[in-house]
């Protein structure tokens, strides 16, 4: 089943929300007898995050909040998105973090600020 992709609306985040929080999952710690702790990756821990703000116009807002409605279930499905990963922008897999879906604050009578937190896959 193909993943549903980013709606047409802007995907550019702003400079000042935008920020690359995690690469990858933490890994998992086991601690010793030793007094020493072992820590060792996952299967699956090539997970990031990433919290952005994006600019939408009012249109842009309406499409992009139908398609999180609609299309993601309330925001709980993955998708591809282009994600900026400092100096290019490449198609990822992402969901909605826990907690990140988007919250939406009005910046003009033209302009709205969509915020968001993404597990990015592969990141």
């Amino acid at each position: 089943m193909a993943l549903p992709s980013w709606p047409a609306v802007n995907s550019r985040p702003q400079k000042s929300g935008f920020q690359i929080q995690k690469r990858f999952l933490d890994p998992i710690a086991t601690d010793m007898e030793g007094g020493n702790t072992r820590e060792r990756p996952r299967p699956g821990d090539n997970v990031g995050t990433v919290v952005q703000t994006i600019s939408l116009t009012n249109a842009e807002h309406d499409v992009f909040v139908a398609w999180v409605r609609d299309t993601l279930n309330n925001g709980s499905g993955r998708f591809t998105a282009p994600v900026w990963l400092g100096s290019a922008y490449v198609t990822k897999t992402c969901k909605f973090a826990k907690g990140g879906k988007p919250s939406y604050v009005p910046t003009s009578s033209q302009r709205i600020a969509a915020t968001m937190t993404l597990m990015v896959f592969d990141l």
